[in-house]
């Protein structure tokens, strides 16, 4: 839905309209200040939680609906009264809700709904202001946490990020783990294989280049210069060990992973911590390979280097809780990790 392009909205009404955004603000900085509850026998249940923000944010969905048709020309400014204290109970009940979880739900969990709580209470913020000629003021520390949130449209597309919160900590690290982890590092593994293939075949046209002219508009430059690519054909080896490694982790210790007290809970969110690393590794190495000069190799020994130490680590925490039936394959994986690590000389 779109706002007006004019607004004829009565004074007294903006008023108490800004007056709503300014609860909404301070539900907002409650929300971003919340690290879960201390409780250590709650009977919290994310499924239950997830079914009730899924009604709250059904019902203020309709009502803010309703809050738009009676916001466009010719305002309705008393059906805009009467529907604000309903959206703002109703946002209250959202945030009051979340304020239930302890911390032992898990932190990669509590992050993930806190997230997805405060960028529907920015959203509706903003669609406020979209109505307002004195606008209700967003801190610094907001705008820079939700820098794409500048569209009043995005409302509804936060509530439906809002039902479809995962249900516990693993659910929770599991996505962003595909995503951030194992998708950027199997991205970088597809890249760099391609950009070998392409210059190794690069290498096989260069006895007809000669034939071609020189006026080609189509003569292919190579990512990856000659002097290079016998070493990043061993980074793609490394890397793939990467990418094989965090499907693993992924697959065995955190989708497989069916024990959720405090200690397997502090579990995934650590393993999700260590994984951030190799994929960070991954990116630098990658980029190493473009370093200038004479440089390039002691850049990518340097960040072969670290990406060995970050799957080291990665593995060793893995190896804490896998199951008996895996096992076997994470300690291989760390004694090869072992002698790997003894054959980069790094000068630092």
């Amino acid at each position: 839905m779109t706002t007006p392009a004019a607004n004829d909205i009565a004074k007294e009404t903006q008023e108490y309209l800004h007056t709503a955004g300014l609860n909404i603000v301070a539900l907002l900085e409650h929300a971003r200040k919340f690290e879960g509850t201390e409780a250590k026998d709650s009977d919290f249940s994310g499924q239950a939680f997830s079914k009730v923000v899924h009604d709250i944010v059904t019902a203020v969905d309709q009502e803010v609906t309703r809050f738009i048709i009676a916001c466009k020309p010719p305002a309705l400014d008393v059906e805009i009264r009467a529907l604000c204290p309903k959206i703002n109970a109703g946002l209250f009940q959202l945030v009051q809700q979340f304020g239930r979880i302890p911390k032992i739900a898990g932190r990669t969990y509590l992050l993930e709904v806190r997230r997805a709580v405060c960028k529907t209470l920015v959203a509706m913020v903003l669609l406020i202001n979209s109505f307002l000629d004195l606008k209700v003021e967003l801190s610094a520390a907001i705008l820079a946490d939700m820098p794409y949130m500048s569209s009043t449209g995005v409302f509804w597309e936060h509530c439906k990020e809002l039902k479809q919160i995962p249900v516990d900590n693993r659910a929770a690290v599991l996505s962003i783990w595909q995503s951030v982890v194992t998708g950027l590092v199997r991205d970088a593994a597809e890249e760099l294989n391609e950009s070998l293939a392409e210059s190794e075949n690069q290498d096989t046209k260069d006895g007809v280049a000669d034939e071609e002219s020189e006026d080609s508009m189509d003569e292919f430059s190579p990512d990856i210069p000659k002097d290079r690519i016998e070493e990043a054909r061993n980074m793609y080896k490394l890397i793939l060990s990467a990418k094989q490694v965090c499907e693993k982790v992924g697959l065995r210790c955190i989708r497989d992973c069916e024990t959720f007290d405090e200690e397997h809970i502090m579990w995934l969110d650590r393993l999700l911590d260590l994984g951030r690393p190799v994929q960070d590794s991954v990116d630098e190495l990658v980029a190493a390979l473009s370093a200038d000069g004479d440089e390039w190799k002691r850049a990518v020994k340097l960040e072969a280097a670290g990406l060995t130490e970050a799957l080291s680590n990665l593995v060793t925490l893995a190896i804490t809780f896998v199951d008996d039936s895996h096992l076997p394959w994470f300690e291989l994986c760390r004694k090869r990790l072992d002698v790997s690590k003894h054959t980069y000389h790094v000068v630092r």
